[in-house]
């Protein structure tokens, strides 16, 4: 396995509701050198459960598989395993300013969320088909401003992109979401 951005994250799972990012990366501290720490939340702001760790090295990261995988945070038994997100796909992604030092996000707002889709998450009605499971993401936290075009041309660098859409309202405006489908 080589040593690269996406071999030094690992996915925390069963977070509590109430976990930020901060306690998440003062808890992950103690498997390693924690660079950037994140809890994902939905466009309302409430959190997803889940998150990403990216260690300072790769030992880090299988430290925290090897030691905190079943431990506790926030009165909730977590899960921790290595972060399964295409190397391409992670590499091109926006990166959320909490917990880290770098530049982030899509226009002005950090924290750009982003997921697979296997069905309709977050209480979003996608419409997915079966045919677009493992092709289709939803990006979450979206700047209002965003149209289906630039979502597209952020995402063009990881794939072949089919189809990009902004969920809006029944009044037309931007819901803060979308759906990215690649080839």
């Amino acid at each position: 396995m080589e040593e690269g951005y996406i071999n030094r994250r690992v996915y925390v799972g069963n977070l509590s509701w109430q976990t930020q990012w901060q306690s998440l990366k003062d808890h992950m501290r103690q498997a390693g050198d924690v660079v950037h720490a994140e809890v994902f939340e939905d466009a309302s702001g409430r959190s997803a459960g889940c998150g990403v760790v990216e260690y300072e090295t790769l030992d880090g990261a299988r430290q925290a598989i090897a030691t905190l995988n079943d431990s506790v945070l926030d009165g909730r038994q977590i899960f921790v395993r290595e972060d399964r997100e295409p190397k391409a796909r992670a590499a091109a992604l926006p990166r959320s300013t909490r917990g880290s030092t770098g530049a982030g996000g899509l226009g002005t707002t950090g924290g750009t969320a982003v997921s697979t889709t296997f069905g309709a998450p977050y209480g979003a009605s996608n419409g997915s088909s079966f045919a677009e499971r493992g092709r289709k993401i939803v990006v979450l936290n979206l700047p209002y401003s965003v149209r289906w075009q630039e979502l597209k041309d952020v995402f063009r660098d990881c794939g072949n992109v089919v189809r990009a859409d902004v969920l809006l309202t029944s009044d037309g405006k931007s819901r803060g979401m979308g759906t990215v489908v690649f080839e």
